[in-house]
């Protein structure tokens, strides 16, 4: 992979900041069930141009905009049969944006995968139409998968883990294809201080909840790290968790794992039951600063994090990474 020079170096290395939300910024509409995996079809020049951006920010690692394109996800939006050519878009649209604006600063490319299900429109709950058996489900990330394999991305990003059952076929999928395999856990802080698994009864407002959404078991971050871990993975991270909740969770993370750490918080404006808070980017960048110190060699942005903040985190990193832009 063109990142082992930095990995094996210890260097830090910058992710970019947030996919879809920046899509979205940058004008293209989200799909109300599927998000913003569309976005490949119908506004390849955004996609492109986001990437092109957070490339000259400085990233070493762009994501390709696959976190919400397995079948029976982009099936709410009568897409299912393109899945393999939206997906194989979205690899292509990150190459072109690196030979666009960086053919020689080596750039690697991630394939994302979630177990995101499609939403019943208005909300962020499943849709009960489109959730699939587990053995449908297994196929659609081997699909997905193979398909990011085969495009060429250099890792395969394993986003928003948060349970065992679905992420670990997703991570099993993964690991079929031979590719680097990145585990990026959610969790939420509780109000004890305890951090448990990515829990959105607690995190989403209840406005944007169906009325019969099904509350998973809670599980501690603990338990959950502890599956993950079975896979084996080349990093381990926390990532689309509140700064709040990081903090926490890498002091668990490292307690466990003695491997490559990658540490991407969300700065959405929407977080934890709906209260604003909005993070700054020299807010994010010193934090960003502070996880680095303490051991993180991956560092990057999840949803609400701009090209701005990715901007103010290199600056704020530039006497450990040399200047990026």
């Amino acid at each position: 992979m063109i990142l082992d020079n930095k990995i094996n170096n210890q260097e830090v290395i910058i992710l970019d900041g947030a996919t879809g939300s920046e899509i979205a910024r940058w004008g293209a509409p989200m799909d109300s069930a599927a998000w913003c995996g569309v976005a490949n079809k119908t506004h390849p020049d955004i996609v492109r141009q986001v990437h092109e951006e957070y490339i000259l920010a400085g990233a070493d690692i762009i994501t390709a905009n696959t976190f919400s394109t397995s079948r029976h996800v982009l099936a709410s939006a009568g897409l299912a049969d393109e899945t393999v050519s939206i997906n194989a878009r979205a690899v292509e649209l990150a190459r072109e944006a690196i030979n666009n604006v960086s053919p020689e600063r080596p750039v690697a490319i991630a394939g994302s995968m979630s177990n995101m299900t499609a939403w019943i429109p208005g909300t962020v709950s499943p849709d009960p139409r489109f959730i699939p058996t587990p053995e449908e489900e297994f196929n659609n990330y081997q699909e997905i998968a193979q398909t990011l394999a085969k495009s060429g991305v250099d890792l395969i990003l394993m986003e928003m883990m948060r349970d065992i059952d679905k992420s670990s076929l997703a991570i099993s999928a993964a690991v079929e294809t031979g590719l680097p395999v990145w585990i990026g856990t959610s969790c939420t802080l509780r109000d004890d201080g305890s951090v448990s698994a990515w829990d959105q009864h607690f995190e989403e407002p209840a406005e944007r909840l169906s009325p019969n959404h099904f509350k998973e078991e809670d599980r501690s971050y603990d338990t959950l790290i502890e599956a993950m871990l079975s896979f084996q993975p080349q990093v381990m991270g926390v990532m689309h968790s509140t700064i709040e909740t990081t903090n926490v969770a890498l002091q668990i993370l490292f307690a466990h794992w003695q491997g490559l750490v990658m540490a991407y918080a969300e700065t959405s404006s929407e977080v934890r039951r709906g209260i604003s808070q909005k993070v700054e980017p020299a807010i994010f960048a010193t934090h960003c600063r502070n996880w680095v110190e303490n051991g993180v060699q991956i560092i990057g942005g999840c949803c609400g994090t701009t090209i701005e903040h990715i901007h103010a985190m290199v600056d704020e990193l530039s006497d450990i990474i040399g200047v990026r832009h």
